[in-house]
């Protein structure tokens, strides 16, 4: 069976879980939904896993959730799309690998924002996702967001020559999304956008010299340490945020009673995360010091030099380029950055 033979006709399988989502349910009833995930289960992965147990059990067996990790239904980048045409009832969103579908996503994306905590993220994130503007733009995709996906601060791990000081940046080619791509660049990297799943090999490769993730659990997740010589720690580059997006149809017919069960569930898959994140980063650095990976710590000042050089102009261009598009750029990021204020007074 070929690739696209087989892609079909997973579509038609999870088109047909999306049927029966559309389909209005009385709590009595079972309900069956599927999450559409990249990559495998891991310390970011919790949450779904927490939410799937929750509605199980406080259903008593009538509402279900399977989890389809790797891709299983589709190609990441195309999640909203399989959203949009009920081809499953929720999916894991990183919004930066299909950037066009909705831009004003792109905002929390930018490199050295004010969001120094995963608490701060959570509160930025979940509000700025109900801003109107924001809101509309999924809607056009049947989606809605259900909560963001916490992700630890960026940092680089790589091979060849550690960047020691920022010149060293200069003509290597790293992995980085969205706004964090823009930031290398000013450093005079070359970046390049290859979804997580595809890291290791393209690492092993030499395709790129050093790839950034969510420090520290995910370079282990992904197993980018067993083939790495060092990696950053203090530049807090930012995030590539994600959410929890559900489909607005299959949200629209589950029972009042099953969506009380989810909401409810909220506050505990998040602090859950992070305390995944914990215990994950504890063992990660166990095998970065068993692998005798070189530590290129980031000084106060260097990161400094690096939010002049690679941050706030990013911002700027970003807001110019949006507002180019006739969307409310500037709004948004002031936006952001209001939110990020007020976390940071509460």
């Amino acid at each position: 069976m070929n690739r696209v033979t087989k892609r079909t006709l997973l579509l038609s399988i999870s088109l047909g879980f999306g049927g029966l989502a559309a389909v209005p349910a009385n709590a009595a009833d079972k309900v069956t939904w599927t999450w559409s995930l990249y990559g495998p289960p891991r310390a970011v992965t919790v949450t779904f896993e927490h939410l799937a147990k929750v509605a199980k059990e406080k259903s008593g067996g009538n509402f279900i959730i399977n989890l389809k990790y790797n891709e299983q239904l589709g190609e990441a980048k195309d999640f909203l799309d399989g959203l949009k045409v009920d081809a499953y009832q929720g999916a894991f969103v990183a919004y930066s690998y299909a950037p066009a579908k909705t831009p004003l996503q792109g905002v929390l994306d930018m490199p050295f924002l004010p969001i120094p905590d995963l608490v701060t993220s959570e509160r930025v994130q979940d509000a700025y996702q109900a801003w109107k503007p924001v809101a509309e733009e999924l809607a056009r995709w049947n989606s809605m967001h259900f909560m963001t996906v916490l992700l630890p601060q960026y940092e680089f791990m790589g091979t060849g020559k550690p960047p020691r000081n920022l010149e060293d940046w200069k003509g290597m080619r790293v992995r980085a999304l969205g706004g964090l791509g823009d930031a290398m660049k000013l450093l005079g990297a070359v970046p390049v956008s290859v979804s997580a799943p595809e890291v290791y090999t393209a690492l092993e490769r030499g395709m790129f010299q050093a790839a950034s993730f969510p420090f520290a659990y995910s370079f282990t997740a992904y197993k980018l340490h067993e083939v790495s010589k060092w990696y950053t720690l203090g530049m807090n580059l930012g995030i590539i945020h994600n959410s929890l997006v559900l489909s607005q149809t299959a949200w629209k017919a589950l029972p009042d009673e099953y969506k009380k069960i989810l909401e409810e569930a909220r506050p505990e898959a998040y602090r859950l995360q992070r305390e995944a994140y914990e215990a994950a980063d504890k063992k990660s650095f166990e095998q970065f010091d068993k692998r005798k990976l070189e530590v290129i710590k980031v000084t106060p000042e260097m990161r400094e030099k690096l939010i002049a050089t690679a941050g706030k102009p990013v911002w700027d261009q970003w807001v110019a380029d949006a507002e180019k598009k006739g969307l409310p750029g500037k709004e948004a990021l002031e936006k952001v950055l209001e939110l990020a204020k007020k976390s940071a007074t509460n």
